[in-house]
């Protein structure tokens, strides 16, 4: 609730202090306490599901987040185009007061515990590195084309379409939970992770011949589809293994796949904007999902594996 309200206040700030060295302090600001928020909601999520139904619970809380991540450019856009900056930061601070207001209405009891002193250590949860590293690299794709999607519109002079790229993206998104579901319900992960990656691999590539906004949407559509499925499935990996006590620390460092990810693919393509182009830049970062689907085949699949049998015989 804290950090919720005190990224509340961000979005005032931005028009209150319209100075470019204090937006940066804003910004610096916002990251913290929003670090914060997501994984005290996450691990809020996980607390209120039976231990039976962590894997699968978890999962459809974790879709919540993808959503949100593909519908929040799509709201900046429309926003941008038909309000002024200072309506728009106000919009945006209404959206941030009700998800406040939803989490007031949560009520959770928890056990009294001992405050210990802040240790680097502590605030990283081992066991989740594996997926956290893993996320990582998918996510780098993700961050190269929430970025620069406009710029590439732009480009290719197809910029009324790009606010249906981001609704084919919820769309991709919705289609591949609801179907797949039952199946990740099932365990059979493998299969999940490996087709979502084949997709993602094909529609990066696909950029190379990009020259209408039809092609942009279907490949939205692909994207969202892609993404709809890894990211919910990783984070049930690390909530279904992680004991109650650690689900904090856990979702934090898992976390951090996410701001790492996006951030490295943002600044990689503002470098090869200006060298080879952003389509050829899109196509090139397909190599972050080989290398992603290397690093699960070779290590996290059996390590996930034996960390839910640990899991399962501590139920």
């Amino acid at each position: 609730m804290l950090f919720l309200a005190m990224f509340c206040l961000s979005f005032p700030a931005f028009i209150a202090f319209p100075v470019f060295g204090l937006l940066i302090l804003v910004r610096l600001y916002m990251g913290a306490v929003y670090s914060v928020c997501a994984s005290a909601t996450m691990t809020m999520a996980g607390d209120v599901l039976p231990v039976t139904k962590i894997t699968e619970g978890i999962s459809r809380f974790a879709f919540t987040v993808s959503i949100g991540m593909a519908v929040g450019p799509y709201v900046g856009l429309q926003v941008q185009s038909n309000m002024s900056s200072k309506a728009s930061f106000l919009t945006i601070f209404g959206i941030t007061v009700a998800a406040l207001i939803c989490v007031s209405c949560c009520r959770l009891k928890y056990p009294k515990v001992e405050r210990k002193k802040f240790s680097l250590k502590e605030s990283l949860y081992g066991p989740a590195a594996p997926f956290m590293l893993n996320m990582m690299f998918l996510m780098i794709p993700y961050g190269a084309v929430i970025a620069y999607s406009s710029i590439l519109a732009q480009e290719k002079d197809i910029m009324g379409y790009l606010p249906y790229f981001y609704i084919c993206l919820v769309v991709g998104m919705l289609l591949s939970k609801t179907s797949t579901q039952k199946v990740i319900d099932a365990g059979k992960h493998g299969p999940l992770v490996y087709v979502s990656l084949a997709v993602l691999i094909v529609t990066m590539l696909s950029f190379l011949f990009l020259t209408s906004g039809v092609h942009l949407l279907i490949a939205g559509f692909f994207f969202g589809l892609g993404y709809g499925i890894l990211q919910p499935l990783f984070q049930s990996f690390v909530t279904g293994t992680t004991p109650a006590p650690q689900r904090g620390v856990a979702n934090s460092t898992y976390m951090l796949s996410y701001d790492i990810g996006i951030g490295i693919g943002s600044l990689l393509m503002g470098f090869m904007q200006e060298s080879i182009g952003l389509t050829n830049g899109f196509a090139l970062t397909a190599i972050f999902y080989v290398v992603g689907g290397a690093v699960y085949l070779v290590y996290v699949d059996h390590y996930y594996c034996r960390l839910k049998r640990d899991a399962d015989h501590r139920g």
